[in-house]
């Protein structure tokens, strides 16, 4: 009986491993989160599709550089002859005609040609002066791409600063539960001393049950905290792409602190280096060639070509091959696109405007990314310190309690002024880290993360 259980457990182990090692929790770095998400998350895949549409549209417009060919192709047939002859006049004819009826004839000098035919053609025209619309057209497709790859690299910053604002908000509630954990075993002693000095007749049972409605009210602060923590890791595989896998960050907090005069770098540089910086020139570009086009739409267009075609519509068949220049001239343009030329003008101005605005509020943007860098800094130097002094303030009220010197409630009050320094730190170097990532990236520095 004992060795048939053997073989039923070990059976059971066997399929239930493959399983487990199926659905084993993946534990991700920061780096293999931001990775996942810049191919994984829908704005990345958004972003990628339209540089393909982009590129798409720059093929088009190349082909107009290319001879418009056109094809036709035609085959008819008549219930009666389209052409009619008459050999004869009337008079003529109808003397002949009363001839053959004497003899019980009928007589028509009439024929009939073309019943049915067929045609086939060729045709090619070659653009040679467009007012420059051409050349227009296409550069308008060149700056398209090129946006599109610079608003993929904006959308790759904001996914960047995305997945490290879920990731650090996971590691906060990992590392609380890790401060919440020690306070459990620090209300343990806690308890202990209390318990212990009650029995001995020196103090009443309020500060044992103090403790433990400290410890009730811990106990189910660890369970909110769990709830959350496994809600953030959902939302965070949710949005690097991972929304069926069952992931976790790695709860190593970094203690790599660098003060922000080391990351610092010239507002002017800054503004340069960034990629909003380059789309707001090609804002106005567009705007310029758009002008360019308008006024083109006012010019003759003139085009060479030459078709090709081949007929029978009697028994034998004919190949005709013309060659042709033609010029059109749009003579209402010249009151009816001009006004399209002025706006296309106005809008010009409006862009340029547009652009010098943007780039003084960069700048300011740029300027309020530091100054948030070095609060955060001041503030993770502060919160180190304020763990130092919690620390030994409760070790001093912990002896002083055991001395009857103090009392239960300032002994509770010390341990949670030690959760709190050590809760404020860790949020203090996650907002650190977030505001350095930002800096970074807003200074035009968006590699530092690959």
């Amino acid at each position: 009986m004992k060795m048939k259980n053997n073989i039923i457990t070990a059976f059971l182990l066997l399929m239930a491993g493959p399983w487990s090692m199926a659905h084993a929790q993946r534990v991700m770095t920061l780096k293999e989160c931001i990775a996942a998400a810049r191919t994984g998350n829908t704005r990345a895949k958004d972003a990628q599709n339209d540089i393909l549409m982009a590129k798409e549209q720059q093929k088009y417009a190349r082909s107009k550089y290319f001879p418009m060919l056109g094809a036709s192709a035609f085959h008819f047939e008549s219930s009666e002859e389209l052409i009619k002859i008459q050999l004869l006049d009337d008079e003529t004819e109808r003397d002949i005609a009363e001839l053959f009826e004497e003899s019980g004839l009928e007589f028509d000098s009439t024929f009939g040609l073309i019943k049915h035919g067929s045609s086939a053609g060729l045709t090619m025209i070659e653009p040679l002066y467009t007012g420059g619309r051409l050349t227009s057209y296409n550069r308008l497709a060149d700056l398209q791409v090129d946006a599109r790859k610079m608003l993929q690299d904006v959308a790759d910053d904001e996914i960047v600063m995305s997945t490290e604002f879920l990731y650090y908000k996971v590691l906060e509630l990992h590392e609380l539960d890790k401060t919440l954990d020690a306070m459990e075993k620090e209300l343990d002693n806690i308890h202990q001393d209390a318990v212990n000095i009650y029995e001995n007749g020196i103090v009443n049972k309020n500060d044992v049950l103090s403790v433990e409605l400290i410890q009730d009210q811990l106990s189910a602060l660890r369970i909110k905290t769990a709830n959350g923590c496994r809600l953030l890791r959902r939302a965070l595989a949710k949005y690097i792409g991972m929304a069926d896998e069952d992931i976790d960050v790695d709860t190593t907090l970094t203690a790599d602190i660098v003060e922000p005069k080391q990351l610092w770098t010239e507002v002017h540089q800054a503004l340069e280096n960034r990629t909003e910086t380059r789309l707001l020139d090609i804002w106005v570009e567009k705007s310029v060639l758009e002008r360019k086009i308008a006024k083109a739409s006012m010019l003759p267009v003139v085009g060479i070509g030459g078709t090709l075609n081949y007929s029978k519509y009697l028994d034998k068949g004919q190949t005709k091959a013309i060659a042709f220049v033609g010029m059109q001239m749009p003579l209402s343009a010249f009151w009816s696109e001009r006004h399209e030329y002025k706006r296309k003008k106005l809008e010009e101005k409006k862009a340029q405007d547009f652009r010098m605005d943007k780039r003084e509020l960069i700048t300011l943007q740029i300027q309020d990314a530091y100054d948030n860098l070095e609060s955060t800094y001041k503030q993770v130097q502060i919160a180190e310190k304020s763990i130092r002094r919690a620390e030994e303030n409760l070790r001093i009220n912990r002896e002083h309690y055991k001395g009857g010197l103090t009392t239960m409630t300032v002994l509770l009050d010390a341990q949670r002024q030690q959760q709190q320094a050590l809760t404020q730190h860790t949020s203090a170097v996650s907002e650190y880290l977030q505001a350095k990532t930002r800096y970074l990236i807003l200074t035009g520095r968006r590699d530092h993360q690959r």
